[in-house]
Order: structure tokens, then C-alpha cells, then sequence
């Protein structure tokens, strides 16, 4: 039991290791020669396509953040995806910037697909930067940006902040995820991207978007446009730095969480990486690992091995992912992890019987279109 618990653990720091330790410290020196690159993104290239749907109660933050900008985008253009609530009224109330336009969807056309894509027929800007209604950032968020080099996308970051003590598992999770994908991108390139902060050249938009091979799914627009890019061999980039990164809040309740969680992993499976295919096999080999050798050490009653899976599993990962909390300054979260491994093996075997038996809904729709 003991040589089959180191083995797991040897096995699991090489691997791990070299996706989110070396392919991090590669993905950083990635970002170092991004900012030396002689053509830069200008702000007043970019045009910030912003959709909305019911958001009256979480839109403070965001227009706050718009107002306080230190430099000012081409246009911000807010696309009302038939709210029924007063949205409409607390952006025209709030905002105080003149720069900024506000569209209603037509009949007929709904969903945030549908709402960036009609809206980008207006775009004249070279660059389209889409976030989320219910983000913030701070004031030198446009001026960071314009610290990047040209490229075709930038897949930029989103740091959940929690408010509640139980809230830093929900971040856990999602922090354990873009880590993967940042050292991924080190090592290869990004495998997902959030729609809440992505920025993208206009014109390669428009060349390359195949919306009709995932109009099927109400959400995960940001993860297929990053396909389309990828396999029309645009320079797609990654930038972990958290002067270009967003905040917004963590899902409200644990069933919010759970939804979210189940959108991304229906999405991740319809995408169809091979590289995300691999990391997934890669983590359900490793879990299905760890919960033999758990069950196993609980059947024999050896506590002692129990023990050591845990705390192993904790001072390991402690380590490996401890350079990425960091960079997006989330150390009150890392601090976490100890338990959320314990709550692991729960989480995990409850995700997996709701795939079979729960179909979840976003912003009040179907996330599968009949």
C-alpha cells in the first residue's frame, strides 16, 4: 500500500509538475517578450462589446470601473439581450462617459452568441474586447492592454472573488483550471478561453467565426471562437498578468456553482481538443487514482495511509500551484487547499451523477437548443 501511494505520488508531481511548474515559467517568459514587440495595441483601437441580460443588481461595479478608467477605449456598445428588468435604466443613469452606445436585440434573436455577433457588424475598431455585465477592474486596465503586443486574441484572465469563508472552494476550482491552461499555453497554447475578457482582432472575427457548428449551445461562444482561431492558425495568446485581468464574484449559491460547472465541462466535451481531450484523461486518471488508493487505505482501516493521501495530495499541490495563485493574487484562497481536497472526492462523484441526471439552465434558457 505504501510503494503504491508513493509511486501515485512520484507519477503525479512529474506530470503535474511539468504542466503547471515548467509550462508556467514558460508561459512567462511567453508574456515578457509580448511586451517587447515593436507594434502595440492602442486603446483607441479597441471597441468593448458588453451583453446583458437581467443584470440590474450586479452592473454597480462595472460602470464604476468605466468611470474610473484612466484611458477610455474607442466605445463601449452595451447589447440588451431582452432584459425585463432595469438594466437599460441604471446604465443611462450611471454612466457619465460619452463614448458609449446602447442596443436592444431585435425579435427573434437572443442569446449572448447572437447579441456579440449582431453587434459586431457595427464595429469599425481593429480590435473587439468582449467582458461580462457583472466584472470590474481597476483604472489601468485599458492602459495594461495597450502594453501587449499585435496579435490575432489574447485569452486574458478572470479572478473570481469570493465574500464568504466557503466562497474560496468555488475559486479553487476554477483557479486549479486556468492554472492547467496557463502552463498548457506555456508549453503549447490556451485550450480555453472566458468570454468575460477576451480580446480579439475585428477582422479575424469575421473571417474565421463558425458560429453554426456550436449555435446548438446557448453558452461557451469564447471557448469555440478560440477553436476557430486555433484551427485557422491565428496567433492566439495567452496573458496570466493581473494588471489585464478582470474580477467578478463568485457564484451565489452552491447550486449557481454547480450549473456554471456543468456548462463548462458540457462545453469542454463539445469542443473536441485534442490537447483538452488529453488533460482530461490525464486528471481523470490521476483522480480515479487518488479515490482508489482512498477507498482502498478506508476498506483496510489503515487511517495512517489515509492520512498521508491527504496530506500529500495537499502539500503537493500547496507547491506546484502556489506560483500561479500568486501572479493573480490569491493567496487567502491557495490557503484552502487542505480542505478543499478532502472535499474533493465528494464534489467530484456529485458532478458526475448530475451529468446523467440534471440538465442546467443559463440566464433562464436552455443550454442545449432543441
Amino acid at each position: 500500500m505504501m510503494i503504491a501511494t508513493l509511486i501515485f505520488f512520484v507519477v503525479y508531481v512529474i506530470v503535474i509538475g511539468i504542466i503547471v511548474s515548467v509550462g508556467f515559467v514558460k508561459q512567462r517568459s511567453k508574456e515578457n517578450q509580448y511586451g517587447k514587440d515593436e507594434s502595440k495595441i492602442e486603446a483607441s483601437e479597441i471597441t468593448v462589446l458588453i451583453p446583458f441580460r437581467n443584470e440590474e443588481h450586479r452592473l454597480d461595479g462595472l460602470l464604476d470601473s468605466i468611470s474610473d478608467l484612466k484611458e477610455q477605449p474607442n466605445k463601449f456598445i452595451f447589447i440588451n439581450d431582452h432584459s425585463d428588468d432595469a438594466s437599460v435604466r441604471v446604465i443611462r443613469d450611471r454612466l457619465t462617459i460619452e463614448n458609449y452606445s446602447l442596443i436592444d436585440l431585435p425579435e427573434g434573436i437572443t442569446g449572448k452568441k447572437r447579441a456579440l455577433r449582431f453587434a459586431s457588424d457595427i464595429i469599425e475598431t481593429k480590435y473587439t474586447l468582449t467582458i461580462d455585465a457583472d466584472v470590474e477592474f481597476n483604472s489601468s486596465y485599458l492602459s495594461a492592454l495597450a502594453q501587449l503586443g499585435d496579435a490575432d486574441m489574447y485569452v486574458l484572465p478572470v479572478v473570481m472573488i469570493s465574500k464568504k469563508w466557503h466562497e474560496h472552494f468555488y475559486e479553487i476550482d476554477l483557479l486549479l483550471v486556468t492554472a492547467a491552461n496557463a502552463g498548457l499555453s506555456g508549453l503549447a497554447r490556451p485550450i480555453m478561453a472566458s468570454g468575460a475578457n477576451l480580446l480579439y482582432k475585428t477582422e479575424t472575427f469575421r473571417k474565421v467565426d463558425n458560429l453554426e457548428s456550436h449555435i446548438n449551445m446557448a453558452s461557451g461562444d469564447d471557448t469555440y471562437l478560440l477553436r476557430d482561431f486555433r484551427e485557422n492558425n491565428k496567433d492566439a495568446r495567452l496573458h496570466s498578468s493581473r494588471d489585464c485581468s478582470v474580477t467578478t464574484e463568485t457564484p451565489q449559491s452552491f447550486r449557481e456553482f454547480i450549473d456554471q460547472r456543468l456548462r463548462w465541462i458540457g462545453k469542454t466535451g463539445d469542443i473536441k481538443d485534442h490537447l483538452s481531450t488529453t488533460l482530461a484523461v490525464v486528471q481523470a486518471v490521476f483522480t480515479i487514482g487518488f479515490f482508489g488508493l482512498l477507498l482502498w487505505s478506508i476498506i483496510e482501516g489503515n487511517w495512517k495511509i489515509t492520512a498521508l493521501l491527504f496530506g500529500l495530495k495537499s502539500i503537493t499541490d500547496l507547491f506546484l500551484f502556489f506560483p500561479y495563485f500568486n501572479r493573480v493574487k490569491r493567496l487567502q484562497s491557495w490557503v484552502f487547499i487542505p480542505i478543499y481536497e478532502i472535499l474533493f472526492p465528494i464534489y467530484t462523484l456529485l458532478i458526475l451523477v448530475l451529468l446523467f441526471t440534471y440538465n442546467p439552465k443559463w440566464k433562464g434558457r436552455k443550454i442545449y437548443a432543441d
